[in-house]
């Protein structure tokens, strides 16, 4: 065994270790990821690399001898997934969760396939680690689990080694694993595919930080190089360093070391040269170990004895609890030992049969009359033997299909319900104001001023996608001139709350997170030279301008928000109106802590009922946002001498399918007819050629329309209007 100090240095000094990118530009990130928790944590930072953490450190570890006589025959460590998600592809299916636990297992225990590729003098220190992975049966509160949680968090998007660990269950008694989106970048460029924490690292008040942190592309699949992802970071989580600790395998004349006595050291590689050599001569054969998991090569098969040593040492040591999650009792507790509890048939692993947690998701939350919401059934926990949907006044209103599609006929809120359903029981998810229907007319008709101390707050849709505190609610007394508006209350008091729950992290876990609030429906139609006018007042907790990535964009939707058109994006210094927050509740008092943004837009013919939405992105440093004052000025046309002199009718408005006729008194010249849909898209087209006499006429191509609302422009010369048409 090489030198105890090296190793133990090394591992301490390491405190963080990041994973790798795929192909062959895997980098470390463990230096950055230690500077962070530094300036985190004063007080650990001037503890790190002291004697007395040494000292301590060594205590902690049992006698690196290894005895074999002694040993237990198999370690078993309960394992979570936690999977952080916002309904993408990063929310992973179960199965992907359990082809990469038997690849762990394989790997761990020497039984993996391809382990007969290794090659001389390697072949004769292959160990078998002896520790089984087994997922979680039984949670922290004492329910049935498969060991698999998805939790729909905007913290899958943001890589925040410090904050991002959602709903860690006891380190004591489980190995926590995340899987994310977006596990942080390398701080020398490129994409990580997770990272873990060193036991030492992660004493004291660091408890919370203890895990795995995985991209989800790496969980499942059959690329033996990225779905190791999880070998590998799950070595460092048991203490192992890189077998080129201290080198670069980006340049080979550096050279590393693990302080394990069979792994030679080395520069590492990103390759699979089976003969790269070891970058101290006085092994023999001079050969590096390409194949051992812990390296960054694209090749990685084995782990050897002396890492068998080192990491059994780790679990029968107090650094990071570790020594916890294998007794007897914690294996009791998890429902991991003798599991008696009924098994899930189609489940490759052991884990029980539970009942079902309930979930859904469409991304059609607001919707014109008759449009169609495309749901998916999100449901955990189990696999699923049956499920009931119910839509509040849809079309169908109940279902059992997976991903139904839906539309509705009325207008409001619409509440839907899900239950799923197997053989160990059921549970419901019912959300009340989950979809939004609009009206076929507008609220209102531009120019408007919607200063909110009137009625027109009611109009307003607020989208809190994460069902959370903060969210836009109507305050009185904050708004311009001390009036009412709109307040995104990001910050909470969290004084009152354990500061290492999730609770507790509240506000430095903003980062990421969105919020919407969206205006009543405008009738723009007959309104020329639009310009958009609002009021925001906000106050950020950043001191550096560098700091500030929170933004406000504005959106403009025609089709009742199925789709939006990006207007204009207020971000950094630029939506600063009222400087630092201090950490507080922060509330504008005076109208020098009001900006105005201003924006001109290209009203149509289309534009019968626009919406507009204000959508915030906050950073962890956010504060709160007001909102005020949503003018809209423009020109409202007002027909000329010449249209009025037509006196046209159109007509049967509504119809029930029958086509559109026009009655009118020709002009000097011929009158053309375009009939438009709420996209602007030309349903029909007719020129009539008739002039100074009486017309009554059909419009050719406007039978049996579908259902929806249209728009009939009538030219004339230099003259025109536009006439709105329901097909019911």
């Amino acid at each position: 065994m090489k030198n105890l100090f090296l190793s133990i240095s090394a591992l301490l000094l390491a405190g963080i270790s990041f994973g790798q990118e795929h192909p062959n530009h895997e980098l470390c990130g463990t230096d950055q990821a230690l500077e962070i928790m530094f300036l985190k944590e004063p007080e650990l930072a001037k503890k790190w690399g002291s004697p007395e953490l040494l000292k301590n450190s060594l205590v902690n570890i049992k006698d690196l001898n290894y005895d074999s006589e002694k040993k237990i025959v198999s370690y078993e460590i309960p394992v979570v997934f936690h999977i952080l998600h916002m309904y993408g592809t990063e929310n992973i299916a179960d199965s992907k969760v359990y082809e990469v636990m038997e690849l762990l297992n394989e790997d761990y225990s020497a039984t993996n396939s391809d382990i007969i590729q290794v090659v001389t003098p390697f072949d004769t220190v292959i160990a078998d680690m002896e520790i089984r992975f087994k997922l979680a049966a039984i949670d922290p509160f004492g329910n049935c689990t498969n060991g698999i949680e998805h939790i729909y968090t905007h913290e899958t998007n943001t890589g925040d080694m410090y904050y991002h660990k959602v709903g860690q269950w006891n380190r004591a008694r489980y190995m926590n694993i995340w899987v994310t989106k977006e596990p942080g970048n390398s701080p020398f460029g490129g994409t990580l595919l997770g990272y873990a924490t060193f036991p030492p690292s992660t004493d004291g008040t660091q408890f919370w930080t203890d895990g795995v942190v995985l991209r989800s592309t790496t969980v499942g699949g059959t690329d033996p190089y990225l779905h190791r992802t999880l070998t590998h970071e799950g070595g460092h989580w048991l203490s192992l360093l890189h077998p080129f600790q201290g080198g670069d395998p980006s340049d080979p004349n550096t050279c590393g070391d693990d302080g394990v006595a069979d792994t030679p050291p080395t520069s590492g590689t990103y390759g699979c040269n089976l003969s790269y050599p070891s970058c101290d001569t006085n092994y023999v054969p001079n050969i590096a170990n390409v194949q051992n998991f812990m390296d960054y090569s694209s090749c990685p098969r084995m782990f050897t004895e002396g890492q068998r040593v080192f990491v059994h040492n780790t679990l029968n040591g107090i650094a990071g609890q570790r020594n916890q999650l294998w007794q007897d009792s914690t294996l009791i507790m998890t429902g991991v030992k003798d599991l008696q509890l009924p098994q899930d048939p189609n489940n490759p692993l052991t884990v029980p049969l539970c009942a079902p947690v309930a979930d859904f998701y469409t991304p059609d939350r607001t919707l014109c009359k008759g449009s169609f919401a495309q749901f998916e059934d999100h449901s955990w926990n189990a696999l699923i033997d049956s499920r009931q949907w119910t839509f509040e006044g849809g079309s169908p209103a109940t279902s059992t299909s997976a991903n139904p599609v839906v539309s509705w006929n009325t207008s409001g809120w619409k509440k839907v319900t899900l239950t799923v359903t197997n053989a160990a029981g059921s549970d419901t998810r019912e959300i009340d104001d989950y979809v939004y229907v609009s009206n076929d007319w507008a609220d209102y008709t531009g120019p408007v001023m919607m200063n909110l101390e009137g009625n027109s707050h009611y109009y307003f849709l607020n989208l809190n996608y994460e069902w959370n505190y903060g969210k836009f609610k109507v305050v009185d007394n904050y708004g311009y001139d001390q009036s009412r508006c709109f307040k995104l209350a990001n910050y909470k008091d969290i004084s009152q709350a354990d500061p290492f729950t999730d609770e507790g992290f509240y506000n430095v876990r903003l980062g990421e997170s969105v919020d919407d609030l969206i205006t009543a429906s405008l009738n723009l139609s007959n309104t020329s030279n639009v310009v958009v006018k609002f009021r925001y007042a906000y106050a950020t907790n950043a001191t550096d301008p560098n700091d500030i990535t929170e933004k406000l964009k504005v959106y403009a939707s025609k089709n009742c928000g199925e789709t939006w058109q990006t207007l204009t994006t207020i971000n950094g210094t630029n939506l600063v109106t009222a400087g630092f927050a201090g950490n507080q509740d922060f509330n504008p008092t005076s109208n020098t802590m009001w900006g105005q943004a201003q924006f001109n837009y290209a009203a149509s013919a289309t534009d019968t009922k626009t919406r507009f939405k204000f959508e915030f992105t906050a950073s962890d440093l956010s504060s709160n946002l007001f909102i005020d004052n949503i003018e809209i000025t423009g020109i409202l046309g007002v027909a000329d001498e010449t249209i009025q002199n037509m006196q046209l009718s159109v007509f049967p408005n509504p119809s029930n399918g029958e086509a559109i006729n026009v009655e009118y008194y020709a002009q000097n010249e011929p009158t053309q007819f375009t009939l438009r849909d709420v996209q602007g898209k030309v349903i029909a087209e007719q020129v009539v050629d008739l002039t100074n006499a009486f017309v009554n006429t059909t419009i050719d191509g406007t039978e049996n329309l579908p259902s929806a609302c249209y728009f009939l422009e009538v030219t004339t010369g230099d003259h025109s209007v536009t006439k709105k048409v329901v097909v019911l």
